[in-house]
């Protein structure tokens, strides 16, 4: 592992303990991370990637429910085709990409400066614990932010080099990974325009003009505005999924979502604290290194452009949404605690906050899931199929209501596939109803989602409740019977 990331110091404890960390890092992304049940959007990833469809099929079923892009559907569909359609399948896949942006970020880190300071990277992102939880899911947030990452080292590669050729291996490659990373989340335009706001201030303010960077996001930019076309005709048709974010409050501009990036309100402020105290601090050594300067060019920017666009159109920032903002916070407060001159503050900052990253996992379930059981916060879909695996009778149904009766009711297929998938693959002796219960006269366990609406729907035919379960997650359990 050091020798992939070159480390030159020859101090045996930092080896050690970064290699602790690190491993830490991977134990937490990975352990536990089918314990939960998916929840409602990652079963509709699940459902959009099944490998049986035909490619045709999973573009359709893509663009009829999700505003994400194609591209990590395709990545999961792939996965589930080599190692097959289970839900763990998607999640580890999500657990690779968010290991292997530990080493993308702390490499990147290198690129800005030549000391110690991508070994706290290396640290902070490890233990990061919003990093930790969307390694768990089955969802495109993890992959965009390990795919910009990526694309940040050979832009800065590309940036450095000497050589007059254009079009050499960084050319490729940083155009390469930028444009999948926008063809992975829309959000990833933002660090497109903050590269381009770089050049300018590279060239207005240091008088740098680079070619082969000039050609390289000239094209992106063209194959983006070709991308953006195409996108906004198939997400203008489910604007409605995007309906329930709300523009921040003034709240939101106490912390800039720092408090969920870190775990707590508590961790959040000290992040904040320390990054404002630093920039503050430091800053005329800021300003003399244009590669930090991008740093907070794409910082301002991960925030200002969905907050403006929310403010004059529609809301569209949450926290997920602009994981990537991570990676400038990380490495402005890595790079810059390594500035400070007194030996003795840099040294408290450093144990300070790998001390209270770490100590935060122990509040947290990360922790207390190797000692106690592990509280449930997703659908728990296995639950109530064990209750009604031993029950008296194996016939359960999904019962709901269509809200249009114009539309399909893609809910309801995504939730039939999936418990059908679990029934499958743990081998109950269960039977999955996918059919109206008008002329059913026998007992039928229903299973209700009562997160997704406030009421569980009952059918038109007279019914008797025989048994009510709230399980953990949202989950309605109902024993059925139909009245004579």
């Amino acid at each position: 592992m050091f020798k992939i990331l070159k480390f030159q110091e020859n101090n045996i404890f930092i080896y050690f303990s970064v290699s602790l960390i690190v491993l830490l890092g991977l134990i937490l992304r990975f352990y536990n991370i089918g314990y939960e049940n998916l929840w409602l959007d990652e079963i509709f990833t699940f459902w959009v990637t099944d490998p049986n469809l035909s490619l045709t099929e999973t573009i359709s079923r893509v663009k009829s429910t999700e505003y994400i892009p194609f591209l990590h559907y395709y990545i999961i569909k792939i996965c589930n085709s080599f190692f097959g359609y289970d839900p763990i399948v998607g999640r580890i896949s999500s657990g690779v990409f968010g290991f292997l942006s530990i080493f993308t970020v702390s490499s990147l880190c290198k690129k800005f400066v030549n000391n110690k300071s991508y070994l706290l990277t290396i640290c902070l992102a490890s233990l990061n614990i919003y990093l930790i939880i969307y390694s768990q899911e089955m969802r495109v947030y993890i992959f965009t932010f390990f795919l910009i990452s990526l694309s940040l080292i050979f832009f800065f590669n590309l940036y450095d080099e000497q050589k007059s050729k254009i079009f050499t291996k960084n050319f490729f490659l940083f155009s390469l990974f930028m444009l999948l990373a926008i063809f992975s989340h829309p959000f990833s335009i933002i660090i497109l325009g903050s590269l381009i706001c770089f050049t300018f201030v590279d060239y207005f303010f240091f008088k740098v003009k680079n070619k082969k960077i000039n050609i390289s996001l000239t094209l992106i930019s063209i194959f983006t505005l070709f991308f953006l076309f195409h996108y906004l005709k198939y997400v203008s048709l489910i604007t409605d999924a995007i309906n329930w974010i709300k523009q921040p409050g003034l709240k939101f501009y106490t912390n800039f979502y720092f408090s969920k990036f870190f775990g707590s309100r508590l961790l959040g402020i000290v992040h904040l604290i320390i990054l404002i105290f630093l920039s503050s601090y430091l800053w005329r050594k800021i300003i003399y290194n244009k590669k930090i300067i991008f740093l907070y060019i794409m910082l301002f920017l991960s925030y200002f452009v969905p907050l403006i666009y929310g403010y004059f159109l529609k809301p569209i920032i949450f926290p997920r949404y602009i994981m990537f903002v991570l990676i400038p916070i990380i490495l402005i407060i890595s790079i810059l605690i390594f500035y400070i001159e007194s030996k003795n503050l840099r040294r408290f900052l450093i144990f300070f906050l790998i001390f209270i990253n770490l100590g935060n996992h122990l509040t947290e379930s990360t922790f207390k899931q190797f000692f106690n059981e592990r509280e449930k916060f997703k659908p728990d879909f296995d639950g109530a199929l064990e209750i009604i695996n031993s029950s008296e009778t194996s016939n359960i149904i999904l019962y709901r209501e269509k809200e249009n009766k114009n539309k399909p009711d893609y809910v309801g297929q995504v939730l039939f596939n999936y418990v059908q998938t679990i029934i499958k693959n743990k081998e109950y002796e269960i039977n999955l109803l996918n059919s109206n219960l008008e002329n059913y006269t026998e007992k039928v366990w229903n299973i209700c989602l009562i997160n997704i609406s406030n009421q569980c729907y009952e059918p038109l035919m007279k019914i008797n409740v025989l048994n009510d379960t709230i399980l953990e997650g949202g989950i309605k359990l109902s024993l059925w019977e139909s009245k004579k």
